[in-house]
């Protein structure tokens, strides 16, 4: 994971401690929101994703919060996510940022196809990579 946070940092110029807190946010919404058997696969392939994902997460879960009311179960995760994010000091640019350094990391890790599977589970995802 260590490796992820510091592409994250490079790339968006955040603190390495908001890196680390801004993927862990990142995989809750993975884990939270994606079909559970492929993110199993997924963090499975990427060490240290499930425990950043339970340091960070909360946020992200199905219809959690009033903002998954509002997204009706469906958006509410990936808004939710950019709430939390957004209030941990990332801008849209970064948030961005990060998405495609996290995607292509577990692409590198766990291979295109099972990322993509993982990514196209979870709705709403897309317009915020």
């Amino acid at each position: 994971m260590q490796e992820l946070i510091d592409r994250v940092v490079a790339a968006t110029g955040l603190s390495p401690e908001t890196a680390e807190k801004a993927t862990g946010i990142m995989l809750s919404l993975v884990r939270n929101q994606g079909d559970k058997n492929k993110v199993e696969q997924l963090f499975a392939a990427v060490p240290g994703a499930a425990e950043l994902a339970s340091q960070h997460g909360g946020d992200g879960a199905k219809g959690g919060g009033l903002l998954g009311m509002l997204g009706g179960g469906l958006m509410g995760g990936p808004l939710a996510a950019v709430t939390k994010l957004q209030a941990a000091g990332l801008n849209m640019n970064q948030i961005k940022t990060l998405g495609k350094e996290t995607l292509g990391y577990a692409e590198e890790k766990a291979g295109k196809d099972l990322v993509r599977d993982v990514a196209n589970s979870i709705p709403g995802i897309s317009s915020y990579l």
